[in-house]
């Protein structure tokens, strides 16, 4: 963010809104002193520009949490910057929410679990070997006639073993059955079968012809084929701590190709800035593309 510099050049109107909100959220972060207040005072009266891009970022502030409110500010005729700094205030309020529910969760007392951007492999009594992808919860519930395992969160890549007894992975939404196997499953129902045979639902499943590039996250990579911009930074984010705000619906729709590490989750979004054209901004829990 910028102070009192009397003798530069005029700021473009999207840096002021930008640095109107870094200063709201360094004044509400609990660690702001009398300097940053007195700092940011004289920001404010820079000029006519400056102030009122203070008055939008606290208004913006004001309304986390108010929805009719908030829905006024997005509705009405305002440039684009101020109409993606609202989406950034309901953002950090649903941050809060989610990420604090996530830590509450009764996944943490599955049978196993992954962190944010951690894989594990696991080893099930049966020898089926079983890789548990980012923010992943597992149960496992044998008995003398079934192989049943409950995926709690995330996505798990299962390779099955030859046995008498059925293999079941249960979601919250249907019930995939298989043996010898080796598929995908996420908690959302997204299934990919990539050799042997299995159904979900009592239907049987296809080998997905783009098997391997839908479980390319275990070999710790992204695979990407003319996918919209708002998918692929979905899936980042299931990789990575806090939110990725896409408030531009036609730029949602960018179709985007590639293949990108995810050790290195924060080298896709600069990737995407160099290749498309793309610009980040940064803010706590929070990046917004636009």
């Amino acid at each position: 963010m910028t102070d009192y510099a009397p003798m530069q050049a005029p700021q473009p109107i999207s840096d002021l809104s930008d640095d109107a909100i870094d200063w709201q959220v360094l004044l509400h972060s609990g660690n702001a002193c009398a300097a940053d207040r007195a700092r940011y005072q004289r920001w404010c009266q820079l000029s006519p520009a400056h102030a009122e891009a203070a008055r939008d970022a606290e208004a913006l502030w004001q309304d986390i949490g108010h929805t009719p409110t908030a829905q006024h500010v997005q509705a009405s005729p305002a440039p684009r910057k101020r109409q993606w700094l609202a989406g950034i205030a309901a953002s950090l309020m649903l941050l809060l929410a989610g990420y604090s529910g996530w830590q509450q969760a009764p996944a943490w007392l599955a049978d196993y679990h992954t962190g944010m951007g951690e894989r594990q492999r696991i080893t099930l009594d049966d020898g089926t070997q079983v890789l548990l992808n980012s923010a992943s919860a597992l149960s496992v519930a044998y008995t003398a006639t079934e192989r049943r395992v409950r995926l709690q969160a995330g996505e798990a890549l299962f390779e099955t073993t030859p046995d008498a007894r059925p293999f079941v992975v249960e979601t919250a939404h249907e019930a995939v059955s298989a043996d010898a196997a080796t598929f995908s499953v996420r908690r959302d129902g997204q299934v990919v079968l990539a050799k042997g045979e299995a159904n979900a639902g009592g239907h049987a499943l296809a080998v997905a012809p783009d098997a391997s590039a839908q479980t390319a996250w275990q070999r710790g990579k992204l695979i990407f084929n003319g996918k919209p911009l708002g998918q692929v930074l979905a899936e980042l984010e299931r990789y990575q701590h806090g939110r990725i705000l896409l408030p531009d619906n036609k730029l949602a729709a960018l179709e985007v190709s590639g293949v990108f590490d995810l050790n290195e989750p924060q080298a896709l979004l600069r990737t995407l800035e160099q290749r498309y054209g793309l610009k980040v901004t940064y803010l706590p829990w929070l990046a917004v593309v636009h």
